[in-house]
Formats: C-alpha cells, structure tokens, sequence
C-alpha cells in the first residue's frame, strides 16, 4: 500500500473516500481562466475532510478545451499534515 500524499488519488492508499464537488466551477471568462474545488471525504460515519483540492484551468488556444493549469492541494489527513503556511485552511476547511 502507497502512503504518499497523491496515492489517495489512485486509490491506493487504504483509505475508503468519496469525492465531493461544493460549488459549480468558477469562470473567469476575461482570462480565459476556471477554478474548481473538490474535496476527498472519508466514507466512514465521520464524513471526515481528507484532502481540498483546488483545480486552475485555462482554456486551450486551438480548440478551446480546458487544460489544467495548477493544483493547490491541502491534506487534512494526520500523516499528511498542512505544509508551512497552510494552518490557516485547515481552521477554515477542516
């Protein structure tokens, strides 16, 4: 079993979750831009927040198709503790 922070994502970390989408997509249609937000939540009764993760998109020149342009990833998972900077979102989030 993978313990690494991005193995929740390829379901092979142990973890029994489902993904949650809080909000339609954000369009920032001046730029050309899109934010969207999910979170990893525990299936277990706690309902537990795992992971927050923020998906920037930017729109493609030639076809117009969304392509990702960043990841901004927050772990609420003990083993996996908020990095420098990131208390803030699990006060927020967590």
């Amino acid at each position: 079993m993978s313990t690494g922070q991005w193995a929740i994502l390829l379901g092979l970390d142990g973890d029994d979750h489902y993904i949650e989408f809080t909000h339609e997509p954000v369009d920032y249609l001046e730029e050309g831009q899109c934010w969207l937000e999910c979170r990893l939540r525990s299936n277990r009764e706690d309902d537990e927040l795992l992971v927050a993760i923020g998906w920037t998109l930017c729109r493609g020149k030639e076809d117009g198709s969304w392509l990702i342009d960043g990841v901004d990833w927050q772990d609420f998972r003990d083993r996996h503790r908020p990095g420098i900077g990131r208390e803030e979102w699990e006060r927020i989030c967590g």
